[in-house]
């Protein structure tokens, strides 16, 4: 089966060297991508040799335009749709498929941060082209989406470059003065009348960062300084930042967030070794147990779910979880626990912490696809959550901790929920009953935990 491919440019220019403080920020985008592709099945494709050696004459951007079809037919890639992207993004880690948004048209987005820039780059082409062109439906090269029913577009574009490459090198250095391939693409995409899709959701169009007052954050909540380029979006890209910032900019960047790129098979003892276990932290569950659910639901099958976690305590399980989920929702009820815990989880940008009594205010708690019960611990209270999830949740998977602590009671209450159908017990989790003591000394008189109604 043909896979869709990433197009990634990383093609070093010496004498640029300075210009684009080394080329540092191309590791950054270079990760991104990787591991984006891994986890939605896409070939990763990187262009860091050039076809044509003279990149005076033959500039990159030009290059990675006009050689695409030819680069993968050389290397037998096959490919199903082929999305070319600049070294200047990066993109988040849980970035939807946007392969699966393109109706198999020719996709890219709308360029409308810079207006100025790009009207007297239009009107520099325009006796060239000796087209009107529209200024409404103009792209950014640095991402586009397409297939092999637009060979022919790429090769003639290609054919014209060579038949006029002194003019656009005139053009380029000493007229126009605004872009290299960019608007020339855009003409030939117009000329040709090009079966456009240019409404990618908002999310995907992160370019002019700055130019979007994307790069603050919230200052009102003080706990939350994720930026807001990263809260809000999925693409960012790094363009109309002076090119000798750019690798420091996308440094910051890559600081903050690196953590949720990890290998899922390198890094699962990462992962582990960031929070404490019940052998040293009598409060938390056990590293078995945080194994377990690792091996459950660390993989493709649950990357986009969401968890609803009852009972925060300190946050050892609630960081442990924001790297399993798409995203967590936490509730807690004491203060300290939670300021303890979003002391522990200040890095994780996917945690919401809600406080509020589970037991004596009405159930107002957002949705989600898994649960985990670690609240209460009576007869009583471990019903009332499994009853308030079922009736206000859609068929969750249910995740119990404490199933075997004396003396017995929520194990009682999980027993009797399956017995009313509820519940299906799955699987036994964590540690067995002889190397388990409780904070308060007891030691377990069953297993530590279980899941239940695992599709």
């Amino acid at each position: 089966m043909k896979k869709n491919v990433i197009w990634w440019t990383g093609i070093i220019n010496p004498d640029h060297n300075e210009k684009y403080g080394d080329f540092e920020f191309f590791e950054y985008s270079r990760k991104s991508w990787e591991f984006w592709c891994k986890r939605n099945n896409c070939e990763f494709v990187a262009f860091t040799e050039p076809i044509e050696k003279d990149l005076k004459k033959f500039r990159v951007n030009w290059q990675k335009a006009i050689f695409v079809f030819d680069y993968l037919k050389l290397n037998d890639i096959e490919y199903d749709q082929i999305c070319l992207v600049d070294s200047s993004s990066i993109i988040k880690w849980n970035t939807p498929n946007f392969f699966d948004l393109t109706e198999r048209k020719f996709c890219a987005l709308r360029d409308m941060d810079n207006m100025n820039w790009t009207h007297q780059s239009i009107k520099g082409y325009e006796n060239f082209f000796n087209f009107k062109l529209d200024p409404t439906k103009y792209i950014n090269s640095g991402f586009m989406i397409f297939n092999e029913s637009h060979w022919s577009l790429f090769q003639s574009f290609k054919q014209l470059y060579y038949d006029n490459v002194e003019t656009f090198c005139e053009l380029q250095d000493n007229l126009v003065k605004k872009g290299t391939e960019q608007t020339p693409m855009n003409y030939w995409i117009q000329t040709h009348d090009v079966d456009l899709k240019l409404d990618l959701p908002l999310p995907y169009k992160l370019t002019h960062l700055h130019r979007k007052e994307m790069l603050g954050h919230n200052w009102q909540l003080e706990e939350d300084n994720t930026p807001f380029f990263i809260k809000y979006g999925y693409i960012w890209f790094f363009n109309g930042i002076p090119k000798d910032q750019r690798s420091k900019i996308m440094k910051q960047t890559w600081d903050l967030i690196k953590h949720n790129y990890e290998d899922r098979y390198t890094n699962v003892d990462t992962i582990l070794s960031e929070v404490d276990h019940k052998d040293t932290a009598k409060y938390t569950t056990s590293k078995k147990f945080k194994r377990d659910l690792i091996d459950t639901f660390y993989n493709d099958k649950y990357k986009n779910s969401t968890i609803l976690e009852l009972g925060t305590s300190q946050g050892q399980s609630t960081k442990m979880l924001s790297r399993i989920f798409k995203h967590v929702y936490t509730v807690e009820w004491d203060d300290w626990n939670i300021e303890q815990a979003k002391k522990r989880c200040e890095n994780c940008d996917n945690i919401t912490f809600i406080k509020t009594d589970l037991y004596n205010k009405e159930w107002d708690i957002p949705k989600a696809d898994v649960v985990f019960i670690d609240a209460g611990h009576t007869y009583e209270n471990v019903i009332s959550d499994i009853n308030n999830c079922a009736n206000h949740l859609d068929d969750p998977i249910y995740i119990f901790d404490d199933y075997g602590l004396p003396p017995g009671e929520v194990r009682r209450a999980i027993h009797d929920k399956i017995q009313d159908g509820t519940l299906r017990l799955n699987k036994y989790i964590g540690e067995l009953p002889e190397n388990l003591v409780h904070a308060g000394g007891t030691k377990f008189i069953d297993k530590e935990g279980c899941i239940c109604n695992l599709k």
